[in-house]
Formats: C-alpha cells, sequence, structure tokens
C-alpha cells in the first residue's frame, strides 16, 4: 500500500485510541458519553471503508493515482462541507442552505476531478481556500442574528 494511505490508516487508528482514552480518564467533560461512542463506532467503520475501496480498487486493477486522487477528493469534501455544516448548523430547516450546500458539493466534486493534483496537496492547499470562499458565501446568505431562523420545513 502507498505510504499515504498507510499514514491515514494510522492517524485514524491513533484518533480511536485517543478517543477512548479521553472516555476512559474522564477528560471529555464537553462530550456527551453519546457522542464518544458515536465516534468509536464511526472511526472502526472509515478505517474499514478506506482498506475495503483500496482493496477493491487494487483488484479491479485501478491505477494508485487514480485512487489517491479520489481518496483526497473526498476527504476534502468531507473536511471543508463537514466544518460549513456545523458552523451554520442553526440554519438547517432552511431549504436554501441544502439547496446552496448540494450545489457547493457538486461544484466541488465536477471542480476536483479535472484537476490533476497529487492526493495529499487536494488536502492541504485545495480544502482551506474552499473552505473560507464557502464561509463567506454561507455567511452572505445568512447574516448573523442572535436568534435562530425561525423559518423551517412543512
Amino acid at each position: 500500500m502507498d505510504p499515504a494511505v498507510i499514514s491515514l490508516l494510522v492517524l485514524m487508528v491513533a484518533l480511536l485510541v485517543y478517543f477512548i482514552w479521553r472516555m476512559v480518564t474522564g477528560r471529555s467533560s464537553r462530550t456527551s458519553t453519546k457522542d464518544w461512542l458515536l465516534y468509536l463506532i464511526i472511526a472502526p467503520l472509515m478505517i474499514l471503508a478506506f482498506l475495503g475501496i483500496f482493496s477493491y480498487a487494487e483488484s479491479k486493477g485501478i491505477q494508485k493515482e487514480t485512487t489517491d486522487k479520489w481518496m483526497g477528493i473526498f476527504i476534502t469534501a468531507l473536511i471543508v462541507f463537514g466544518l460549513t455544516v456545523k458552523a451554520f448548523w442553526q440554519y438547517r430547516r432552511k431549504r436554501i442552505f441544502w439547496a446552496e450546500l448540494s450545489v457547493l458539493i457538486f461544484a466541488h466534486f465536477v471542480i476536483l476531478q479535472r484537476l490533476q493534483w497529487p492526493a495529499e496537496s487536494f488536502i492541504v492547499f485545495i480544502s482551506v481556500p474552499e473552505f473560507a470562499v464557502l464561509f463567506v458565501l454561507f455567511r452572505l446568505m445568512f447574516p448573523r442574528s442572535s436568534e435562530p431562523p425561525s423559518e423551517g420545513l412543512p
């Protein structure tokens, strides 16, 4: 396997160990037990999913560069859109929030799949500017207010 893939899997295992350690030592004062248990379920599933994807791609003869590129695009999307949703979660009941997010996710995959960059560069050099652009767009769309939005889905 590629060293980048191995380092990503080692990082996921390290995070899993860290979450367990935080739960055992009681240092998870701001995070509920339910959230920690959810993390403990998600982390191994992500590790297994990545291992499965890479094993499947290798068995089908898909080039390593292609697999690494899509891994970079996918991880970048998780980081950028995950942080964006977290920052603007109070607007989740507005349809325009989900419409805008869907269009931007589609644009993310369409544009980045055409770029010829190494997978590691996607995560570092694309995610930070992309998150800044998304944050500005969402801030323009949803100005700050002290109260959560009253509009909701029917």
